[in-house]
């Protein structure tokens, strides 16, 4: 099911101050807490008078037929076709008031600065990184596959738990960083993971199912920023943290019904460190191709 549909982004103007981008409920929506917020929305033919945005803004059109549009950023005029499938990207500040000649569909996600420090390792007193608004459409195969990850997460298909979101918002936040930024930055690299703090890692994890296990957290014990280290992860490994974390939690559970025939599943699955019994249900099946209830019928 999806998020509890109310509008979780907001645009400033002049005249009202801070109130939602659309008055309108959203399709679905997530998000939120100061991390980022995500709608999907299906609005009618209008337009929206001079307003900014608190933080970056992606959007990617979703509906079947481009659709006409007349804006004014910064005062510079821009026009064109909102096109399904290719993005359209506003810097947080930038101000522009747009009109539209058609209904539409569209994915709106905001990435609020902090976001950006966090996925690479920067501390709050580094200047902010300057990214620069592109209205003109344009295709982006990657950051499309991960604005849809996060649709599908937003709806309710949690399999990856926080850290699955994590890993995504700290993935969107370093490819814009490069691809809107205003000149290249030069990211942390290294193609992979010293042995040792490979085994430090799995370890931890391993100590550590039962806790939330998010992605700031295990960066901040391997001393490297999220994006760093999920990075060179999957360099290492050939899977990403958050699949390695939803396996070590399967892998437990198996050897606990195992060992414990007895044992409610429900504690087996808060043992793991599952965020919910259906995730547990779902992992455990990913992996052993049957659920915990028949794997114990089968002992």
């Amino acid at each position: 099911m999806p998020d509890d549909q109310f509008s979780r982004i907001f645009i400033r103007t002049d005249e009202l101050g801070l109130i939602p981008y659309f008055p309108a409920p959203p399709v679905a929506s997530g998000g939120g807490n100061g991390s980022y917020a995500f709608e999907h929305r299906a609005v009618d033919a209008g337009s929206l008078g001079s307003h900014t945005f608190d933080a970056h803004v992606l959007m990617l059109p979703v509906g079947q037929n481009p659709v006409r549009f007349w804006s004014r950023l910064n005062g510079r005029p821009v026009a064109g076709l909102i096109e399904p499938g290719r993005f359209r990207f506003l810097a947080h500040g930038d101000t522009l008031p747009t009109t539209w000649d058609s209904p539409l569909q569209g994915l709106f996600l905001t990435l609020p600065q902090a976001l950006f420090a966090q996925a690479l390792g920067e501390s709050e007193d580094t200047r902010p990184i300057e990214l620069i608004s592109r209205l003109t459409p344009h295709e982006d195969r990657l950051l499309a596959h991960l604005l849809h990850a996060i649709q599908a997460y937003a709806m309710g298909q949690r399999l990856g738990g926080r850290l699955f979101e994590q890993s995504l918002l700290t993935a969107v936040a370093a490819h814009v960083s490069t691809t809107y930024g205003a000149g290249r930055r030069e990211l942390l690299r290294g193609p992979s993971l010293p042995r040792w703090k490979h085994q430090r890692l799995r370890q931890f994890i391993q100590e550590h199912l039962s806790s939330d296990l998010n992605l700031n957290a295990l960066a901040a014990v391997m001393n490297m920023s999220p994006y760093h280290l999920g990075r060179v992860f999957r360099a290492t490994t050939g899977k990403t943290l958050w699949q390695f974390v939803l396996e070590c939690r399967a892998k437990e559970a198996h050897r606990l019904i195992a060992l414990h025939p007895n044992l409610p599943l429900s504690n087996i699955a808060e043992a793991c460190g599952f965020e919910s019994y259906s995730q547990f249900i779902a992992v455990f099946r990913k992996f052993y191709g049957q659920r915990p209830s028949e794997f114990r019928r089968s002992l």
